[in-house]
């Protein structure tokens, strides 16, 4: 792959997200196992994800500028990106169930209702006054 290709790609936030799945399922971002419990064959397994995980973001960090990848040989910048592309993917915004009401357009006091809340000496006003400064 040449770094025009790799800047092409990692310039694309599809492909951010998909390095994002991928480095998440080779176990960058997560502990599977514990050092002290698991055998030989299984650390083995587990690191060879997590060597192709880095491989991967080796490869997208070529597409970085030059001045970029000489003051981060790691690829920690790839990965700040690969990270603000997921979190900033719009399946993962949490969306608010409804918006939140304002003062302000809260209904008036029905004058005439003698059942109204606030009713009587505080004909006309809203039902709920706002707090100091909110008016």
């Amino acid at each position: 792959m040449t770094p025009e290709d790799a800047a092409f790609l990692i310039g694309r936030p599809e492909f951010r997200r998909y390095l994002h799945a991928a480095i998440q399922g080779a176990g960058l971002l997560g502990q599977q196992t514990m050092a002290s419990g698991a055998d030989g064959a299984l650390l083995a397994f587990l690191e060879g994800r997590r060597s192709l995980g880095f491989d991967l973001i080796a490869l997208a960090h070529r597409g970085q500028e030059q001045a970029v990848r000489a003051q981060d040989p790691l690829g920690l910048t790839t990965m700040q990106a690969v990270l603000d592309a997921a979190l900033s993917a719009k399946e993962n915004r949490l969306e608010r169930p409804h918006p939140r009401t304002r003062y302000d357009e809260l209904p008036a006091i029905d004058a005439d209702d003698p059942d109204a809340i606030g009713s009587g000496d505080r004909s006309g006003q809203r039902r709920f006054d706002p707090p100091p400064g909110r008016r």
